[in-house]
């Protein structure tokens, strides 16, 4: 068995059109995947297609909002009719949150955090169980971040999502176990992307959180991200669910 090889699997990647979720589509679709493309804005999502395979080569762009049901279960659909079966999917898609203290944050910001985030990644996973049924097996990633860990003040909205997103991903590890399908979380650290430009523009900021906090004294890339979801999507993972994999620069232990 080739552990890495995702040879023709077919996987969706919500809010796979920029920053880890773009990085994400393209390492899969490097190691052999169908990646399919699902994100709200339709004409980033054919840019991105278009930026992994020139041709459309084992590609696909699907136009889905993750906090709406309707549009993920529509998704999916196309998704399964273009790649004729769905193998694995990537609950990606996101908002950052309110940024404000919470005795400042209004109710309707905070429900819009935790649905994007939770709610996302529930309507994600409820549409991609079907398929992966059908399939015989499967494989759930599921995109957390240091804040479920360690707390992020002035997002305890997103803090409280992120928290909400591993123990869901526990949960349904156990109800999917005997349908061979296996169900993690990646648990990025602090990431180059336009999600956090704010924070690098703040160089005292972002100097602190290098020197006294990440071991490796840098931020990630987005690419860094992807080996840890080839290994839990491939065979090499195959045994491996219930976890969240900690891809950090040692912040945790920093």
């Amino acid at each position: 068995m080739k552990l890495f090889d995702l040879n023709d699997k077919a996987v969706v990647v919500t809010g796979g059109n920029r920053g880890i979720g773009f990085a994400l589509a393209k390492g899969l679709h490097q190691f052999g995947a169908k990646v399919i493309i699902a994100a709200r804005d339709q004409q980033r999502n054919q840019q991105a297609c278009d930026a992994i395979s020139a041709n459309s080569e084992r590609v696909f762009a699907v136009q889905c909002d993750v906090t709406c049901a309707k549009s993920v279960e529509y998704a999916f659909e196309q998704a399964e009719n273009w790649a004729g079966g769905l193998y694995g999917c990537i609950a990606n898609a996101g908002v950052r949150g309110a940024g404000c203290a919470l005795d400042e944050v209004n109710a309707m910001a905070w429900r819009a955090t935790l649905t994007a985030n939770l709610e996302g990644t529930m309507n994600t996973f409820q549409a991609a169980i079907r398929p992966l049924k059908a399939y015989g097996e499967g494989r759930l990633i599921a995109v957390s971040s240091l804040a479920a860990l360690h707390g992020n003040a002035l997002f305890t909205d997103y803090s409280s999502a992120k928290a909400g997103i591993e123990g869901l991903c526990r949960a349904l590890a156990i109800e999917l176990a005997p349908h061979n399908i296996t169900v993690n979380c990646v648990m990025p650290g602090w990431v180059d992307t336009d999600m956090n430009a704010d924070v690098k523009q703040d160089k005292r900021l972002f100097e602190s959180i290098k020197r006294l906090r990440v071991p490796l004294k840098r931020w990630a890339s987005a690419e860094e991200m992807v080996g840890s979801a080839v290994y839990l999507m491939s065979g090499a993972g195959s045994y491996h669910t219930g976890d969240t994999l900690r891809i950090d620069g040692g912040y945790h232990i920093g």
